[in-house]
């Protein structure tokens, strides 16, 4: 059986990015819903707004972090892939960037967004605080509510952009760049069929044919 090309091996993904990968669309959905629907939430189930709030801000952070790691694993592994790669692969790379800076942004301006408010982020499952980027300014708000909206809508029509090309990669290309993120377990090995054996290899020695026989039971 041969090996595929080092230029295909480098395509696939690893465990840890489609663990990445997957984390990131958890954190995502929980950050859209707590964020969009945050006043639907409060009037139809009796959550508070703090507590809306709180998974709003969790999921940011958690966000951020964890953007900040895939950027660098996906950087440290389209160089060790090397210039080889086609435009689809550039393109791909670009958006994939792209859609990082717009969480990177987001994120902070949102950080910026409740120190404004004169409060703080607080660390889950602590006593601690994330740092305060900025003093209590009222004018700040505004300016950074606004600029947040606008990061986020970006950031959707990004994340169309990316879902759209997936599909049309599954759907209409056909080929495996969706089904590549997927969780797969390694392919089983196939065992010969019980009804048949192999019989014994005769060699050219004994006068015979060469080649490889299979008899029934």
């Amino acid at each position: 059986m041969h090996s595929p090309p080092a230029a295909l091996a480098t395509q696939a993904y690893s465990t840890s990015q489609i663990a990445l990968h997957w984390l990131s669309v958890s954190l995502m959905g929980i950050l859209i819903l707590a964020g969009e629907l945050r006043h639907v939430l409060t009037a139809q189930t009796g959550v508070s707004m703090r507590s809306v709030m709180i998974v709003h801000i969790g999921c940011g952070m958690a966000l951020l972090a964890v953007t900040m790691v895939r950027t660098v694993v996906r950087i440290s592994r389209r160089r060790a892939a090397g210039a080889d790669f086609s435009m689809q692969d550039a393109c791909a790379h670009a958006v994939h960037l792209f859609i990082y800076a717009f969480i990177f942004a987001s994120c902070m301006v949102g950080w910026v967004v409740v120190n404004a408010k004169g409060l703080a982020v607080p660390v889950p499952f602590t006593n601690l605080e994330f740092p305060r980027l900025v003093a209590a300014d009222p004018a700040l708000v505004v300016t950074t509510v606004w600029m947040h909206d606008m990061l986020t809508w970006g950031l959707y029509g990004l994340l169309g952009l990316h879902i759209v090309a997936a599909l049309a990669h599954h759907f209409i290309a056909r080929d495996d760049t969706l089904s590549r993120m997927a969780w797969r377990r390694a392919p089983r090995k196939q065992a010969a069929p019980a009804s048949f054996k192999p019989a014994r290899v005769r060699t050219a020695a004994s006068g015979s044919t060469a080649g490889v026989h299979f008899s029934k039971n």
